[in-house]
């Protein structure tokens, strides 16, 4: 479900769709880390942080951003969609393909592995196919998940203090991001970041 929802955004137009796509990711790996909680208490209280903050806060904001911007579409990406979406299955692929080594030693941390490098290269690419700002904090969370995916492969128990600081970040990078897109909104109508390089001295 989580590749297919990282794969799904590189194929989506609408950023409504890809913004859903992303909570439904969140979702997923929120209930990996509540089903590997159930013999460890803090990694539950992580998954419930996660569900909360990944799974609804986070989109919901970046759903009210985009309809105060009145920004419905990706339009103009800078890689076409059909393109965009073969190599992000070539890139999957190629993660577990690196990966496969561990399968014979560590077959389950192995999978996650792979499932969390394809996450982190779905969404880096999903940054560099895409103009508009808000499609590419889309992919710096899709990011984010890879990492958060790698972090469950290697432990079943998580710190839920550095869980918290890691959230607490991502959630001022988002409401950060949020502020500059409507600031490129007001100035130049639009939140491409082509837009961006008139700044240039």
């Amino acid at each position: 479900m989580a590749l297919a929802a990282g794969l799904g955004m590189l194929a989506l137009r609408t950023i409504n769709l890809c913004i859903r796509a992303y909570a439904a990711q969140s979702f997923f790996l929120a209930c990996v880390a509540l089903t590997i909680g159930l013999s460890d208490s803090h990694t539950f209280m992580v998954g419930l942080i996660i569900l909360a903050v990944k799974g609804f806060l986070i989109p919901w904001y970046l759903l009210r951003v985009i309809e105060e911007v009145q920004i419905k579409h990706d339009t103009d990406p800078f890689v076409p969609y059909p393109v965009a979406l073969l190599v992000g299955v070539v890139l999957v692929v190629l993660s577990y393909v690196v990966m496969e080594p561990l399968l014979a030693t560590r077959q389950a941390a192995a999978g996650g592995f792979g499932l969390a490098l394809a996450m982190m290269q779905l969404g880096l690419w999903l940054m560099v196919t895409r103009r508009k700002a808000i499609t590419q904090t889309i992919g710096v969370l899709v990011v984010e998940n890879g990492v958060f995916a790698a972090i469950l492969s290697m432990s079943t128990k998580i710190p839920i203090v550095i869980e918290l600081g890691l959230i607490f970040d991502l959630m001022i990078a988002v409401i950060i991001m949020g502020l500059l897109i409507f600031r490129m909104r007001s100035t130049f109508m639009s939140i491409s970041t082509s837009n961006l390089t008139r700044l240039k001295g």
